[in-house]
């Protein structure tokens, strides 16, 4: 498109949209474009072409956008393939709020809505599109919201090397983020739910996702050829021809979804001079439709029984753990808030009906001198069946259902496949729910303070449902954790460890990553592992959930536990800067080296000050792959905290920083550099800042721009 023609139809659309509804709608159908603006971007639909286009002021471009949708009856539509496009309603203007809908329709063809709202003072719009009446019969197991194809459609101003984030699913089976750079790709590469593309060095971007995850599971699809960008389709419905795709562990097709209204994920498309900022935003609009469930005490800090103990935890154990922290951590500032939580997972059932009571009657008796409480926690898994007995009676049903009753079945009545070792439950089956209703109450009744809610993917793999209204896998999800937080009243705190990213709302906190331990290294269970979901993942902490960074494991008896205080330190590190929740996991019941270790790196109250405001940080660069980036910032009451880590336990490392990366302020002023651990000065900065650090070592430092 020339710049001229586009300033052309720009004025065009305007004056007709400015005119009076009723002449842009004539205006319309006889042709004319429609445009929509503010004073970040324009939008101009081509009522001729059923393809939009948005331009924004700061140069990023996406070009000739449509929807679409595949009905169940194997037709495509494709609003470009329509003869006619018309506006049939336009929102009225309040509180900031434009936005039109467009009607694309051809004799012979369902018709095909697009609803289109921009938001003053905002650079970004969103996009949903709807089935009409008939086609809404038919239904869709694919519905595209958002595609373009062609050759530079997706334009990123300044951008040296353009790169595609992949985000994952959910947390399983230690997926990793992925920024890939464009001319990397080969054929399709894929996102779920969100992507961002954008230039690291300029960090220019545009970022797509979905907002509502009411019913689908919603992919970003980006093919790419010879470095260009060739084709994007977002769309609910992920599912592969075959019926297998990792992400989701799903092993049946997604859901049709019909009914007298079927609309498509509704898609947020921004640009932004920063990728980071876009990817905030965006978690800032799902906030904004699905509030996070929100812990007056905060983000946790306390024990958990898990990579200590496993499957060998016992009443001792678990109160011997307790017993250290009670007298060798609390006094340096272990706890939050005056609570402290002692958590139970896996394997609890190991204690008996006593033990367990006298247990939590114990935790619930301990103070510290400051008045702090303990808390007991425990684990469950709602929608996760682990034994192969299926005619065992389900517990809270009073023997009305067998196991082999609520378990999800495939189309032809099959129980699926095992994820992870455990069978999905059945979110709307009556014997799950009452299943659910029957643990939470015990629980309760218990005393338990914190409830650990794991293998929670189950619960959205697509199948055939009991609920005959329940159409899709997020559907049943949604359904499922909607019961357990009517029922848990924020009366417990909900962490939710293996889950999906989305739908959020349902649970105080989310594991940000798969398991992680002590180790600084490795593909699985490491801190550089952890901070990979750190590096790309960061705004979903607070806009969605507390951020879990899971636990600081200490000393070699535990599982891959720190093997010294740097390893330590550079685990607790990453807590800190995830969100600030921090579940030590060491055998301090038993292990001498665990429990120096935790008297060694746990002591530091200026590292705790900066973990209780519960912020996390974001990354310095983004062009890491899937690896974690090694330097961290965010701002501080006075300047800036930057968090650096050497991921290479043999070697000690030199990271070398340039000012201007961690912030343009920073750029030609001299920076005094301090060490928060210790509040100690440090060398101050001109230009760069170079850190050395030990083998598998961290630094958390605070940087001030002098005069």
């Amino acid at each position: 498109m020339k710049p001229a023609a586009l300033r052309v139809w720009l004025l065009l659309g305007t004056f007709a949209l400015l005119a009076c509804p009723v002449a842009m709608a004539q205006a319309s159908a006889g042709g004319a474009d429609v445009t929509l603006e503010n004073q970040y971007l324009t939008l101009v639909y081509h009522t001729q072409t059923g393809k939009m286009d948005l331009v924004w002021r700061n140069g990023n471009r996406l070009l000739g956008v449509q929807s679409g949708a595949q009905l169940a009856d194997g037709r495509t539509l494709n609003t470009s393939a329509y003869s006619r496009h018309e506006v049939v309603k336009e929102p009225a203007s309040g509180a900031g709020m434009h936005g039109i809908t467009i009607r694309s329709s051809a004799p012979g063809k369902p018709a095909l809505l697009q609803h289109i709202v921009m938001r003053e003072g905002e650079p970004w719009i969103s996009v949903q599109a709807e089935l009409d009446q008939t086609g809404s019969a038919i239904g869709s197991r694919h519905f595209d919201a958002v595609m373009l194809e062609g050759p530079n459609e997706v334009q990123i101003k300044d951008a040296a090397r353009a790169r595609v984030l992949h985000v994952p699913f959910d947390n399983d089976m230690w997926f990793r983020y992925n920024s890939e750079p464009v001319d990397q790709i080969k054929g399709t590469f894929s996102s779920d739910e969100v992507t961002a593309f954008y230039d690291n060095q300029s960090r220019h971007a545009i970022v797509l996702g979905s907002v509502t995850h009411d019913t689908w599971k919603t992919a970003i699809d980006v093919r790419a050829q010879d470095g260009v960008i060739g084709a994007l389709d977002v769309y609910g419905g992920i599912s592969s021809p075959n019926g297998v795709r990792s992400d989701t562990h799903d092993t049946v097709p997604h859901g049709i979804v019909h009914g007298t209204r079927v609309l498509s994920p509704r898609i947020f498309i921004g640009s932004f001079s920063d990728w980071r900022d876009g990817l905030e935003a965006y978690g800032k609009a799902n906030a904004a439709v699905h509030p996070p469930l929100r812990w007056p005490g905060g983000a946790p800090m306390g024990w958990n029984s898990w990579a200590a103990y496993g499957g060998k935890i016992d009443y001792d154990l678990y109160l011997g753990a307790a017993a250290f922290v009670h007298n060798d951590l609390l006094p340096e500032g272990f706890g939050r808030n005056k609570v402290v939580y002692i958590n139970l997972d896996a394997f609890w059932s190991r204690l008996d009906a006593v033990q367990l009571a006298d247990a939590v009657a114990t935790i619930k008796a301990m103070h510290g001198a400051d008045g702090t409480r303990f808390e007991p926690g425990i684990y469950w898994t709602p929608f996760a069946y682990w034994s192969d007995d299926l005619d065992a009676w389900v517990e809270g049903t009073n023997m009305k259902y067998r196991y082999r009753d609520i378990l999800l079945k495939g189309p032809d009545g099959s129980l699926l496949p095992k994820v992870d070792g455990g069978r999905a439950i059945d979110p709307s089956h009556p014997g799950a729910k009452e299943r659910i209703s029957y643990f939470l109450r015990q629980f309760e009744q218990m005393g338990f303070m914190y409830l650990k809610l794991d293998f929670l993917s189950h619960g959205a793999l697509e199948g055939q449902h009991y609920d005959p209204t329940i159409q899709t896998g997020i559907e049943a999800y949604n359904e499922g954790m909607q019961q357990i937080v009517n029922e848990a009243g924020n009366r417990m705190f909900l962490s939710l460890s293996i889950a999906p990213l989305f739908p959020s709302g349902y649970g105080n906190a989310r594991r940000l990553s798969c398991d992680t331990k002590g180790h600084i290294s490795g593909r699985e269970q490491s801190t550089e592992y952890e901070l990979n979901s750190l590096t790309y993942g960061w705004w979903t902490n607070g806009n969605m959930y507390i951020a879990d960074p899971d636990h600081v494991v200490l000393g070699e008896k535990a599982d891959l536990g720190a093997r010294s205080v740097e390893e330590g330190k550079s685990r607790l590190l990453s807590a800190i800067i995830t969100s600030g929740m921090i579940l030590d996991s060491s055998r301090l019941a038993d292990d001498p080296q665990g429990q120096e270790l935790a008297r060694k790196v746990y002591d530091n109250r200026r590292w705790f000050a900066v973990a209780d405001a519960g912020e996390a940080f974001r990354p310095v660069e983004g062009d890491t792959g899937d690896q974690a980036t090694a330097v961290f910032m965010r701002r501080s009451a006075q300047g800036i905290y930057l968090a650096v880590f050497n991921y290479d336990d043999q070697k000690a490392q030199t990271i070398a920083v340039p000012l201007a990366r961690i912030d343009p302020s920073l750029a030609s002023a001299k920076v005094t550099v301090s060490d928060v651990g210790t509040g100690t000065a440090e060398a101050s900065a001109k230009g760069e800042i170079r850190v050395p650090l030990l083998p598998a070592g961290s630094e958390l430092l605070e940087l001030r721009a002098g005069k």
